[in-house]
């Protein structure tokens, strides 16, 4: 669903070619990595996140 909710984004802010050039990846790696078969790794997805102007946080979940 992260890699979904990504294609997305970059579509949405200008096309997987802006944000591969942001990222600093080819086009075809960025849609290999995005596509339902991507696996990524986590330096990339933070790369493009960065690229998108976005940042991935994990904080401890709140006792009931």
């Amino acid at each position: 669903m992260l890699l979904e909710a990504l294609r997305n984004v970059a579509q949405a802010k200008g096309g997987m070619g802006a944000l591969a050039k942001a990222a600093g990846v080819s086009r075809e790696s960025l849609n290999r990595t995005l596509s339902q078969r991507g696996n990524p790794k986590i330096d990339t997805i933070m790369e493009l996140l960065r690229a998108l102007g976005l940042k991935l946080t994990i904080e401890r979940q709140k006792a009931a």
